[in-house]
């Protein structure tokens, strides 16, 4: 895994530590947080995207370590990766 990419100082980390927070909550609400992410500007919305896009690659990979809690997010992702489809467009920063 990228272990280089993982410094706690870095304002992804601290980003991710705030949702993770976020989610740890029984009421917390997909729905909810997707309808609330329209209402980002849209080159925001594009690069919550592609941070979605390289959550489903690493969570996909080979060398992602998973449990039973979340084998189905890491099959479904494998899937999506096995399938091509991020490969297919690249998604811009404008």
């Amino acid at each position: 895994m990228n272990e280089e990419y993982l410094n706690e100082n870095s304002r992804e980390f601290k980003a991710a530590k705030e949702l993770e927070h976020a989610l740890n909550d029984y009421g917390w609400n997909e729905k909810k947080f997707a309808l609330a992410v329209t209402t980002f500007h849209r080159t925001l919305q594009q690069t919550l995207f592609r941070s979605m896009v390289e959550v489903i690659r690493i969570m996909g990979s080979e060398d992602y370590r998973y449990d039973l809690r979340n084998k189905a997010s890491h099959e479904i992702c494998k899937r999506i990766v096995d399938s091509g489809v991020l490969e297919d467009e690249t998604i811009p920063f404008i």
